[in-house]
């Protein structure tokens, strides 16, 4: 069943610190801390924790962030209004053999939030483990498809020339690192050939690196690429590295001349009528905005974003991006194509900052470590978000493929 449609709260201007509140989750708030900021450096130890002491990395970091810049973006004057639930919806579904209802996905998914859309209808919405409507999810990497959306709003604007101009025309500082031959487009991709690994356990990978300069400042983002090295030429191979989507990140705070979050404020988040204001956590000592993850947000409002992008980047009557840059962001690279994995199961394709479902016509999500998902089904005019905590970046083995088989399933139960 839906919730009401929840009343905002008024907050501090966007782009300034927030005064810390009362905690409303004491657990292991320290952790938390530095679960968000270095994931790669105590995953180990969060699979570890229950669920509850988990929440802390995944909602209202604004209540405990210490040590930390949160950027408030604000929201619309006026919201997109969502047409409540008329009647109850269930599914059954069958994954690894065995057969599971949608109140199993949540549980065995750790699930805090889920809604799904069939265009402006909520068809199901559901918050659970005490986190309700009007709390703020970190997206993880959802915030990719974020920053892809605010980027494709920079070239309608003709602040950004051409994504095949190379990066160093809006970056010079990356003329002697592996960034030196790459272009946007290939930074889009995920294909830029630099030398970067994303091993979210590993305490002395590249995302645990660039996570640790998320919090401390040092180095700053913009030194922090320009320190690496190259690996494959560009444009030949995707290779999921968060350092392009910061890259990317910088570049937008260049070419608008304001923070990432005011950018987004202006440009999307009150263009698409969200009822809530959003914000960005970032080290407060680093001189960048975090863009590879980071960004917070309702539930209600992360759906109205991949509404924005199922109606090709309009909602309400308003045009937020151009219709060419949601479809060329929907369309895998010819080397990132979904395809088999060889195991019975598929790789996602890759887009301009999006994955691309297998098995589907067209639908894309925006994805995030520790079970993050905004799914986009254009030609089904479905769009399902799902936020949970995972006690681990990726799905337990026998939850692998679990998330599309759900959802897939409750596309065909709307639109069979």
């Amino acid at each position: 069943m839906a919730a009401s449609e929840p009343q905002h709260h008024d907050h501090p201007s966007p782009t300034r610190r927030r005064p810390v509140r009362t905690r409303r989750w004491q657990p292991r708030a320290a952790l938390g801390f530095v679960l968000l900021l270095c994931p790669g450096l105590v995953e180990a130890q969060a699979a570890q924790t229950g669920i509850e002491e988990r929440i802390p990395r995944f909602v209202n970091r604004d209540l405990i962030a210490e040590d930390s810049r949160i950027d408030w973006i604000g929201r619309a004057d006026r919201p997109f209004p969502l047409r409540e639930a008329s009647a109850p919806f269930t599914l059954t579904y069958v994954h690894q053999g065995r057969t599971y209802t949608l109140d199993d996905y949540l549980r065995r998914s750790d699930a805090l939030g889920f809604i799904v859309l069939e265009d402006d209808q909520i068809i199901y919405e559901r918050y659970l483990h005490g986190v309700g409507p009007m709390d703020r999810h970190l997206s993880m990497s959802v915030a990719k498809s974020v920053v892809s959306v605010l980027f494709g709003i920079a070239l309608d604007q003709g602040l950004i020339r051409s994504v095949d101009d190379p990066v160093t025309r809006y970056l010079p500082s990356l003329g002697t690192s592996g960034y030196r031959d790459a272009t946007l487009r290939d930074v889009l991709h995920m294909a830029t050939g630099v030398d970067f690994n994303e091993e979210y356990g590993n305490p002395d990978s590249d995302i645990a690196a660039l996570s640790r300069a998320n919090r401390t400042g040092e180095p700053p983002f913009g030194e922090f690429a320009a320190s690496l090295g190259s690996e494959n030429p560009p444009g030949t191979v995707f290779r999921y590295q968060s350092v392009n989507t910061q890259v990317l990140g910088v570049v937008l705070e260049e070419v608008t001349g304001m923070p990432l979050a005011r950018y987004a404020e202006e440009k999307l988040w009150r263009r698409i009528g969200t009822q809530n204001e959003a914000f960005i956590i970032t080290g407060e000592a680093q001189v960048s905005t975090c863009a590879y993850s980071c960004f917070y947000a309702s539930l209600r409002d992360y759906a109205r974003f991949g509404l924005m992008a199922m109606r090709g980047g309009e909602i309400g009557g308003t045009r937020v991006v151009s219709s060419a840059w949601i479809r060329d962001s929907s369309t895998p690279a010819p080397f990132a194509e979904p395809r088999p994995d060889g195991a019975g199961g598929c790789r996602r394709g890759y887009g301009y900052q999006w994955w691309i479902a297998c098995g589907t016509e067209g639908a894309f999500q925006a994805v995030g470590i520790n079970g993050q998902s905004i799914y986009v089904d254009p030609s089904r005019r479905v769009v399902i978000a799902q936020f949970s905590a995972w006690p681990q970046a990726g799905a337990s083995p026998e939850q692998r493929g679990e998330r599309l088989v759900v959802f897939q399933a409750i596309v065909s139960a709307l639109a069979p």
